[in-house]
């Protein structure tokens, strides 16, 4: 790439930036866990530890709401403990999405000479598309192949900032529809729930 092509892709970058931030649009580093568990599956309890990242994107409505959109990678399923026990086999479903929430923020505690809001409370929905299953059950009758792909659930949650780019975030989200299609009657079965916390950092 010669020297007038980079300047001009420099020039666009930094055009980009400056609508951006003209538009009252931001932009965040998302990097979390999630606890999860999955209702029908005879396991209990939060021990399905799962990586959930990605970024994530603002727009200022009427101070101080504000609406957000992330896109996100997010592991979930069940698992029989949060410790493996050498004397029982660790039966467990590893389900990976896709996931895209869109929830709408409501920002409290505002720091004048920070420029930022401390507290954030947000509900909305998010649609998750399932790409990957590991069934390790065992004893289950629950095949890869018959999980529903598509997800709609509902969220709640908060987030708290340090400063104007670190934070944090914790989130309850839980299915709205059954997760699993059997395929001898068509009948519906397995609803899935987690919680999520996470790190935020804000680069616009």
């Amino acid at each position: 790439m010669n020297k007038t092509k980079l300047f001009f892709l420099s020039l666009i970058f930094l055009a980009s930036i400056n609508f951006i931030s003209a538009q009252k649009f931001g932009g965040s580093l998302i990097l979390g866990f999630n606890a999860s568990q999955i209702d029908g599956d005879r396991l209990a309890g939060y021990d399905k530890l799962g990586l959930n990242a990605g970024i994530g994107i603002n727009y200022d409505l009427n101070d101080p709401w504000q609406i957000n959109i992330d896109f996100l990678f997010s592991q979930r399923g069940s698992q029989s403990g949060l410790i493996p026990d050498k004397y029982e086999p660790l039966r467990k479903i590893t389900l990976n999405y896709l996931e895209l929430p869109v929830y709408v923020s409501y920002q409290d505690w505002f720091i004048e000479e920070g420029d930022y809001y401390k507290i954030q409370g947000f509900a909305g929905l998010s649609f998750g598309r399932l790409f990957n299953v590991k069934n390790g059950l065992n004893d289950s009758d629950f095949d890869e192949e018959n999980f529903i792909k598509n997800d709609l659930s509902y969220l709640l949650g908060a987030k708290f900032y340090f400063n104007k780019h670190v934070g944090i975030s914790g989130r309850y989200t839980r299915s709205l529809f059954r997760m699993y299609r059997h395929p001898d009657d068509g009948s519906k079965s397995l609803l899935g729930y987690f919680l999520n916390f996470g790190f935020i950092y804000k680069i616009l």
